[in-house]
């Protein structure tokens, strides 16, 4: 497996990471979406569980640039939509950090390198 296929992989890691941050410093903010709420809690859980299928569709070779640029333009109109709404604070902060590194992962995934052992994998 090529380095950069495994830095795309910490990347995303990364990101899920500064995303439940992110929901812990809103509900510092925002009691109704701290992790005390169930619903809250449940979503953070789906998309840890997303990431981590997301990084196993990686790591099992298949090229997931598509998956990453459509998950970055949703976080990127929900990141616009939250500093619109409620200024530029330290959960944004987290929110940038985490749209950041699916941009790193995506940049990860289309070296030659990658590329190619993706080209390898699907043969």
């Amino acid at each position: 497996m090529p380095s950069d296929i495994v830095k795309a992989g910490i990347a995303l890691v990364i990101s899920c990471l500064s995303t439940l941050i992110a929901v812990y410093f809103d509900g510092l903010d925002f009691e109704e979406i701290s992790f005390s709420d169930p619903f809250t809690l449940g979503i953070n859980v789906i998309w840890t569980v997303i990431i981590a299928w997301v990084i196993w569709d990686l790591f099992r070779g298949k090229d997931i640039k598509l998956t990453l640029v459509l998950v970055g333009v949703i976080m990127l109109a929900s990141l616009i939509w939250d500093v619109s709404e409620f200024g530029f604070g330290m959960a944004q902060l987290f929110y940038v950090l985490e749209l950041l590194m699916f941009v790193a992962a995506y940049f990860f995934v289309s070296t030659k390198e990658s590329k190619s052992w993706f080209s390898a994998k699907s043969l």
